[in-house]
């Protein structure tokens, strides 16, 4: 009797291929790496530096690894029904806008870390134009840095410098070879 494997298994790799694919393009996906090698590459960082590396979790298939005023702490990546969002039960404060029902879901890591990206800008605005007292001891999601693996492509960086000028246009309208656009939608993130 053989074993094929079935229609939704098939898809669901394909998807995780495309996910993978898409945080090795990123440069800030580090792969297998435990979470003392994090510690050591990201300790002596700014604060809102940041990677992504494979789980040591068995039940995760992702863990962000990040440096705070506290220190460098590690925050998994959940998936459920196809979407990615990172774990509620850790000691950091990664709640957005009062969203207490979990943190927002996305389908691909590098959306979810791109949306922490302007949620942290956003948040750093409001506190550099109102901040006053003493801080909290809770550390407060803030990525701002990719710890990146290796340098980029010079295709990729001009891809990346186009997407950080371009967010919110459409990319079909620019003036150049349709080839081009393709590569372009291949990854649509500044980071």
């Amino acid at each position: 009797m053989s074993t094929k494997p079935s229609q939704s298994s098939l898809q669901r790799g394909s998807y995780l291929d495309k996910v993978l694919e898409t945080l090795k393009t990123s440069g800030f996906y580090w792969g297998t790496l435990n979470a003392n090698q994090s510690k050591a590459l990201l300790i002596k960082k700014k604060p809102g530096s940041f990677l992504i590396r494979a789980s040591s979790d068995p039940k995760h298939l992702f863990t962000l690894s990040l440096r705070t005023e506290l220190g460098v702490t590690n925050i998994r990546i959940v998936m459920c029904d196809g979407k990615f969002s990172l774990d509620q039960n850790n000691g950091t404060s990664a709640h957005a806008g009062g969203n207490q029902q979990g943190s927002p879901k996305f389908d691909c890591v590098v959306k979810l870390v791109f949306y922490y990206i302007l949620l942290s800008k956003r948040r750093n605005n409001r506190q550099k134009s109102s901040y006053a007292g003493t801080r909290d001891k809770v550390a407060h999601l803030s990525l701002t840095s990719p710890l990146y693996k290796e340098v980029s492509s010079l295709k990729h960086l001009c891809r990346r410098t186009l997407n950080r000028q371009l967010i919110g246009e459409s990319v079909h309208r620019l003036p150049v070879p349709s080839k081009l656009k393709v590569y372009l939608r291949s990854y649509q993130y500044p980071v």
